[in-house]
């Protein structure tokens, strides 16, 4: 059992040991995301060029499952150079850098999708949100800095985490800070961040089917598989969010990481850059940990979340299986037992999702969760 300050799931455990569920695929994943933070910190030291990678507006940011906390044996080493300031030719080089040291490392490149392992500027992560000059890799930057990032120090005196704050901070200015329907005065789910949310969560749901035919069905298995338990993870943990702004506003008089004074939405700004540093399984828990007290059903909904989602892990951990789902193609999905065993078990998770967010148990007059998702994302 891995535990202490560095445990990014402590919430998880408490309720998985609440419910008498094995924590065996957490434990792989926080150690294989230790292990690869250290290789990859170790590869930027060597190589060529490697101690000028951060400058005072530059910031190396970790996406996918390092992000998650959940590398496996395996998973790609997915990042970008998050760039917040005037344009310098060095940047391309600082890219080309990191690029370099992950191949001379023998690491896992990032996908040849485009969406990582680039360089992605501030400027369109804020300021073009919506509208025709938002395109899908833009609203996919964005919607991850939030759901799916965090930034990599190579020391405590680089740069990193101050770029990645001040970038996160800017585009929840935007969403609080323009949100025509949001109050302050009696808060509500703020509408322009769900939306772009499930804006996301449609366009990757779209863009599953194109790169189908982009990819004539190779890989097919194990992107249908990610967008059953880790993508849709990620969406109901940004849905969860959304919800406890309602739910639960935060105080104007806790104490953050920025001086939120010149904005009324101040608190819950600083509250959306907390979620933003919790992981998504860490975030999804405590929000079951805090809203859903009747012990039968927070058993059932975290045996259906998080007992499914350790089976993923460890499934995902096994070399065996992990190379069949990469293989696999649809027209042979009904042969492959692992595959069928992937399906099964998406289901347990997605109605566990379902039970957490639309549940209306018929013993209460009304579900504050199941209204607010009825109220925000039905008609």
């Amino acid at each position: 059992m891995i535990m202490g300050t560095n445990d990014p799931f402590p919430t998880l455990r408490a309720l998985t040991k609440e419910a008498g569920l094995s924590c065996e695929g957490y434990d792989l994943a926080v150690r294989g995301t230790a292990r690869a933070e250290d290789k990859l910190r170790k590869a930027l030291r060597v190589v060529p060029g490697g101690e000028r990678l951060f400058n005072a507006d530059a910031s190396l940011v970790l996406c996918g499952s390092f992000a998650r906390h959940e590398m496996l044996k395996g998973s790609d080493y997915d990042w970008s150079l998050l760039i917040d300031g005037v344009v310098d030719n060095d940047h391309a080089v600082l890219g080309r850098t990191i690029d370099s040291a992950i191949r001379k490392a023998k690491l896992p490149s990032p996908g040849n999708t485009g969406t990582f392992g680039n360089l992605v500027f501030s400027h369109d992560l804020v300021h073009r949100i919506g509208g025709g000059a938002d395109s899908n890799a833009n609203l996919t930057r964005r919607v991850l800095m939030l759901l799916e990032s965090r930034p990599l120090s190579l020391s405590g005196g680089d740069s990193s985490n101050v770029v990645w704050e001040n970038v996160l901070r800017n585009i929840l200015e935007r969403y609080f800070e323009e949100d025509v329907h949001f109050s302050t005065r009696k808060p509500r789910v703020p509408r322009f961040l769900l939306n772009d949310l499930t804006r996301y969560w449609r366009t990757i749901c779209v863009d599953y089917a194109a790169k189908h035919r982009e990819l004539d069905g190779r890989k097919w298995a194990i992107r249908n598989a990610k967008l059953r338990f880790s993508r849709k993870l990620l969406y109901a943990s940004g849905l969860a969010f959304c919800l406890s702004c309602e739910l639960d506003p935060p105080s104007s008089n806790h104490v953050g990481l920025f001086n939120f004074e010149d904005h009324t939405s101040g608190p819950f700004i600083r509250s959306a850059t907390a979620f933003a540093q919790t992981a998504a399984l860490e975030y999804l828990a405590a929000f079951i940990d805090t809203f859903v007290r009747d012990s039968r059903r927070r058993n059932k909904i975290v045996r259906l979340i998080f007992g499914t989602y350790n089976w993923w892990l460890t499934t995902m951990s096994n070399t065996h299986k992990r190379t069949e789902l990469e293989n696999l193609g649809h027209e042979r999905a009904n042969e492959s037992a692992i595959f069928q065993n992937v399906r099964n078990k998406s289901r347990d998770f997605a109605q566990g999702l379902e039970l957490l967010f639309f549940n209306h148990d018929r013993q209460q007059k009304r579900d504050k969760i199941a209204h607010l998702s009825l109220q925000y994302i039905g008609f």
